[in-house]
């Protein structure tokens, strides 16, 4: 029997000078060892994870952390701002910010405004101490795609190319990446996949979805595809919950991966049965 072929998207925390070589091994190495263990015929898949750094926006939070500070949006505009306000208030709406005069001020000019401050420190109020630190990094890329049609475009087509030079029938997407996925196959620009599988996936807050529908509009499983969502229990990202609510047609499956952040992993999304019994299911069909 030939190899499955299976096309991986990425999501964005894994550094900037990440290869599609080392994505692919990476992957498949974690893959070998939950097919080893899956179903009879699942072993044997071949997974393919396309980097799309470079037609990525050289944003803050990956450069400046690097050392490297000649990138594109250093400061947080109103549009932007606006964009985390909301991002970060659908992870904990009941979360109390502090109005008193100023509360949110911070010393020197650093890139963050007063009030995204506030909203930080009442989300780690909510939430626990750090959590929102690690969901700004993640909002903040985000916008990075969804801010610009030309961006997402070329990410979009760098996936696409992968998808068509492979003849991938599954694709496994993670955090950002399942973004990029469906946004891909909502443009119909990956025709022949039958399966996709998302996992910690930010499709479910509103701001996520922003460029890709309009507001209040619903996900929309693509035509001809199977989508199963896996989704951790404490994964922030993902809102801690899934997206069948979202979609009819959506399965979710709930997993364990320990807490947040490391839970939020692409690792420990791929080391699951659950992926090894849903590979195995599209190698048969």
């Amino acid at each position: 029997m030939d190899s499955l072929q299976i096309v991986g998207v990425h999501g964005i925390r894994q550094g900037a000078e990440t290869t599609t070589a080392g994505l692919s091994e990476s992957w498949q190495e974690c893959l070998d060892e939950t097919l080893g263990a899956a179903p009879d015929g699942a072993a044997g898949a071949v997974v393919t994870v396309p980097s799309y750094q470079a037609v990525f926006p050289r944003t803050p939070t990956r450069f400046i952390r690097l050392g490297d500070v000649d990138v594109d949006d250093a400061p947080i505009g109103d549009e932007e701002e606006a964009f985390i306000l909301e991002a970060l208030g659908a992870y904990a709406p009941s979360a109390i910010e502090d109005e008193s005069p100023g509360a949110g001020l911070t010393l020197g000019e650093g890139p963050l405004t007063p009030r995204i401050v506030r909203r930080i420190q009442a989300l780690d109020r909510k939430l626990g101490r750090g959590v929102a630190g690690h969901l700004l990094w993640f909002v903040r890329e985000a916008h990075a795609y969804l801010r610009s049609e030309e961006t997402t475009a070329a990410v979009r087509a760098t996936v696409a190319e992968a998808v068509a030079k492979t003849g991938a029938q599954l694709v496994v997407a993670h955090s950002l990446g399942s973004v990029v996925a469906y946004d891909m196959l909502r443009h119909g620009e990956a025709p022949d996949v039958a399966t996709l599988v998302t996992c910690g996936s930010p499709l479910g807050w509103l701001a996520g979805r922003k460029g890709l529908h309009s507001e209040g509009e619903p996900l929309k499983v693509p035509s001809g595809v199977e989508w199963t969502n896996m989704y951790a229990s404490k994964d922030f990202v993902s809102g801690c919950t899934g997206l069948a609510g979202l979609a009819a047609g959506i399965t979710d499956i709930e997993v364990n991966s320990g807490s947040f952040p490391s839970c939020h992993d692409v690792l420990r999304y791929l080391d699951k049965p659950t992926l090894g019994e849903l590979i195995a299911k599209a190698r048969t069909a």
